[in-house]
């Protein structure tokens, strides 16, 4: 975040109740932590991109850390994602309960994997959408992906753009490859439907 001109205003724990976590996700419960930057004097497309800069770097410096997971990092979306049944995602988060907490749109998406072991990170909702899955085009979509990153071109990212490689997560779902996918588009000033 540092290195992209912008600054940590602090962090903050996010308030859960794990007694509503079944077996296989207490097994694996992450630490969940919300982090609050200054955008003082920065647009809001300056700031969404200099956000996912930050976000995909950070995910490639620990692409070796099976825990580490970034669920958003945006200055418009709070993604509250978890390996808990749908029922219960207002018990363990306890904000989503809290009537101080407004929002204009909340989406919620209730998909669990059928092709991959079922773990924090893969739980929907994605960061830009909830997907049910099934791409069969999978392996082609990622050597695609892979094979023209070298021909990648915007100004936006700068000398990062090769420091985002590889856009697609290794041994990810077909869902959060394409949002992968879909989130650069987004980011390199597509509209989202456009992306």
């Amino acid at each position: 975040i540092t290195d992209q001109g912008l600054r940590v205003l602090g962090w903050r724990e996010v308030p859960t109740d794990s007694s509503v976590c079944g077996a296989i996700a207490l097994s694996s419960l992450p630490v969940i932590e919300q982090v609050f930057v200054d955008a003082s004097g920065v647009s809001e497309q300056e700031l969404s991109t200099k956000l996912f800069v930050a976000r995909r770097k950070a995910e490639i410096a620990n692409a070796d850390d099976p825990g580490f997971y970034i669920v958003s990092l945006s200055g418009r979306v709070i993604a509250y994602k978890g390996l808990v049944m749908p029922v219960d995602l207002p018990r363990f988060y306890l904000d989503l309960d809290d009537e101080r907490l407004e929002t204009a749109i909340c989406v919620f998406h209730q998909r669990f994997s059928t092709n991959t072991f079922p773990t924090w990170d893969l739980a929907q909702p994605f960061r830009f959408l909830c997907h049910n899955g099934e791409i069969n085009t999978l392996r082609g979509n990622i050597n695609w992906m892979n094979a023209r990153q070298a021909l990648f071109d915007t100004d936006l990212f700068g000398a990062d753009l090769p420091k985002l490689f590889p856009i697609a997560t290794p041994g990810a779902s077909d869902s959060a490859i394409l949002d992968n996918a879909l989130e650069l588009l987004y980011h390199t000033g597509r509209s989202l439907p456009h992306a």
